[in-house]
C-alpha cells in the first residue's frame, strides 16, 4: 500500500494490517482495507498499555458519578423496568462500538470520528463529528467539576458554601486535571488506571453492602423485592418510559470510545486497540445493570419515601442517602470519595482523547496550526489540552450564574452532541466498507448493517431530544430570556459549529477540498501473480 500524498504532513502512519474478519479471497482479488494518508502527529507509540486503554474507556463513562447523578432520573422515567431499559439502550451503542472497532483497525488515528467521517463521508461531516466530540467532552467536564465540588463540600462538612468558594474548588479541580493530562499519555494513563481500579473497587463494595442490607430485610419499606419481571422488555410502561430511560442511558454509557482516541499511542497492533472499546462497553453494561438492581431493591422508587431514588432531596445524588443509611454516619463521606474519584478520573480520560482529537483536526489543516503542536518532552498536545481545560472552566463559571442544577443540565444537554458524532462514526464505517463487506454475512452485519441501524435509531432519538429541549421546563427548568438552558447548551451549542466551520473554510479551504485527507473506501484490487 502506498500512502496518498499529504501536502501538510510530516509523514504517514504505518500499515494498520488486515482486518481479522475481512472478506474472503476470491480468485486473484484481495480486499485492500487500510486507510491511506494518515498523518504521524508526533505522539509516543506504545506509551499506553491495552489494559490502561480499556481503563480510559471505563473511566470516561464515570460509572460512579454517572449513576449517582442519573439513576434517580432514569428510575423516574422507566420505573422498575430500568435494568432492561439499560440493556436495550446499550444495543445501538454496542453497534456504534463495532463501528469504532473496525474503523480503528483500518485507520488508527487520534482524530477518530473526525478522521473517519472526513475520509468516508466527506470533510464537512468529519468536521462536525469532531465538533460534536469536543462539545460533549467539554460539557461532561463541566458536569464532573460540579460533582467534584459537591464531593469536596460533603467530605469537608460544609453547609451551603458560597458561590465563590464553589467556583474556587472547581477551578482547582479543572486546572489540576488539565495539568496532569498535559504531562503525557504514559503518566496520565497510569493515573487513570489506578483511579479506575479504586472507583470500581468502591462500587463493588457498595453494591455488596446494599445486597447484604436487602437480604437482611433492611431495605426501604416501599422498595419492591427483586423480580425477573424487571428484565422483561414487554413490561416496559409504554414508549415514553423507554425513551426517557434511553436518553439518560445515552449519557451514562457514553465515553467508551475515549480509549480508541489513544490508538496511535497504544501498545500492540491496531486490531487490539480497536477491541478496547467493545471490552469497555461490555464491562460497563454489566456494572450498570447489577448496581441498578441492587439500588432498586434497596431504595425503591416511591417519591414519598425519604430513602427512595426518586425522592426530591435524593434524586440529584442517590449515593448519598443510600450510603448514609446502609453504612452509617461515615456513609456520606465514603460515597463522596467514590464519586469524587469517579469525577477526577472521568475528567482526565475525556480531556486526553479530546485534546488528541483537536490535534488531529489541526494536523489535517481543519483547525489552526497551533493545535497541532506537540511538546517535545512529554509528546503530548499541550496547547490543545490547556485550551480544552480553560474552556471547560469558563463554561462552568458561566453556568454557575445561570443554573442551579449544573449536573442535571449537563446530563440532558449533552445528548444532542453525543448522538451527532456517534451517527457520523457509525455511517463512516458503513460508507467505508460497503464495497467489500457484502462478500460474507458476518462482515455485512458488523461493518455495514448494524452500524447503519444504530445511526438511524440515533437520528430519531436526536430529533426527539431536540424537540423536548424546546420546552423551557425540560431538565432543571432554568432558562435565559424564556429559552431553556438545556436547549441553549445542547442544541445552540451544536449549531454554533456551522459558522465556525464556514469561517475556517474561508480562511483555509485545503481540508474542505479534500487536499489534506482525501475521501476513500475499502475496495477490491487485483493480486499480482
Amino acid at each position: 500500500m502506498t500512502p496518498a500524498s499529504d501536502p501538510g504532513s510530516a509523514g504517514s502512519t504505518g500499515s494498520a494490517g488486515s482486518v481479522g474478519d475481512s472478506a474472503p479471497l476470491h480468485g486473484h482479488e484481495v480486499a485492500e482495507l487500510e486507510a491511506e494518508g494518515l498523518v504521524d502527529k508526533g505522539l509516543r507509540k506504545g506509551s499506553v498499555s491495552i489494559v490502561a486503554a480499556v481503563a480510559i474507556g471505563l473511566a470516561a463513562t464515570a460509572p460512579a458519578y454517572s449513576l449517582t447523578g442519573a439513576l434517580g432520573y432514569a428510575g423516574l422515567e422507566s420505573g422498575y423496568q430500568l435494568p432492561i431499559v439499560f440493556i436495550l439502550s446499550v444495543i445501538p451503542m454496542f453497534f456504534v462500538a463495532l463501528a469504532y472497532k473496525h474503523m480503528t483497525t483500518v485507520a488508527p488515528d487520534s482524530g477518530t470520528v473526525f478522521t473517519w467521517g472526513s475520509m468516508a463521508i466527506g470533510p464537512r461531516s468529519g468536521w462536525f463529528g469532531g465538533w460534536g466530540l469536543f462539545l460533549s467532552s467539554t460539557l461532561a467536564g463541566v458536569g464532573a467539576a460540579e460533582v467534584m465540588v459537591n464531593s469536596v463540600v460533603t467530605v469537608a462538612g460544609l453547609e451551603e458554601p458560597s458561590l465563590p468558594l464553589r467556583m474556587g474548588i472547581a477551578t482547582v479541580f479543572i486546572l489540576t486535571t488539565t495539568w496532569l493530562v498535559s504531562r503525557g499519555a504514559e503518566e496520565s494513563s497510569r493515573t487513570t488506571l489506578g483511579l479506575t481500579l479504586l472507583q470500581y473497587g468502591g462500587l463493588i463494595l457498595f453494591a455488596l453492602i446494599l445486597a447484604r442490607a436487602v437480604l437482611a430485610g433492611e431495605s426501604a419499606p416501599t422498595a419492591e423485592a427483586f423480580s425477573w419481571e424487571w428484565l422483561n422488555p414487554f413490561a416496559i410502561d409504554g414508549f415514553q418510559a423507554l425513551l426517557g430511560g434511553f436518553l439518560v442511558a445515552l449519557f451514562i454509557f457514553w465515553g467508551f470510545d475515549a480509549s480508541l482516541a489513544m490508538s496511535e499511542e497504544s501498545q500492540g497492533n491496531a486490531a487490539q486497540a480497536g477491541r478496547t472499546g467493545v471490552i469497555s462497553m461490555s464491562i460497563i453494561l454489566v456494572t450498570y445493570v447489577l448496581f441498578t438492581i441492587a439500588a432498586l431493591s434497596y431504595a425503591g422508587l416511591d417519591e414519598a419515601d425519604p430513602l427512595s431514588l426518586t425522592y426530591e432531596d435524593n434524586i440529584d445524588d442517590v449515593f448519598l442517602t443510600m450510603a448514609t443509611e446502609s453504612i452509617g454516619e461515615w456513609g456520606a463521606v465514603v460515597a463522596a470519595l467514590i464519586v469524587g474519584v469517579s469525577a477526577f478520573s472521568a475528567t482526565m480520560s475525556t480531556v486526553m482523547p479530546t485534546a488528541r482529537g483537536l490535534l488531529a483536526m489541526a494536523s489535517y489543516k481543519a483547525l489552526p496550526g497551533r493545535f497541532a503542536n506537540v511538546d517535545e518532552a512529554t509528546r503530548s498536545p499541550k496547547y490543545a489540552t490547556w485550551f480544552m481545560g480553560l474552556l471547560t472552566l469558563a463554561i462552568y463559571v458561566g453556568l454557575s450564574f445561570t443554573s442551579d442544577a449544573i449536573v442535571q443540565d449537563s446530563v440532558y444537554s449533552v445528548g444532542i452532541s453525543i448522538c451527532a458524532y456517534y451517527i457520523i462514526a457509525a455511517l463512516a464505517c458503513a460508507f467505508y466498507f460497503h464495497r467489500t463487506a457484502f462478500s460474507s454475512i458476518r462482515t455485512a452485519l458488523v461493518q455495514v448493517i448494524l452500524p447503519t441501524l444504530a445511526a438511524l435509531l440515533l437520528i430519531a432519538v436526536m430529533i426527539l431530544e431536540a424537540y423536548n429541549m424546546t420546552d423551557p421546563e425540560y431538565g432543571s427548568g432554568n432558562s435565559i430570556r424564556g429559552i431553556g438552558t438545556v436547549f441553549i447548551v445542547g442544541v445552540v451549542g451544536m449549531l454554533i459549529g456551522a459558522p465556525l466551520m464556514a469561517l475556517w473554510n474561508m480562511r483555509a479551504p485545503a481540508f474542505f477540498r479534500g487536499e489534506t485527507l482525501r475521501k476513500q473506501r475499502a475496495h477490491w484490487v487485483m493480486e499480482e501473480d
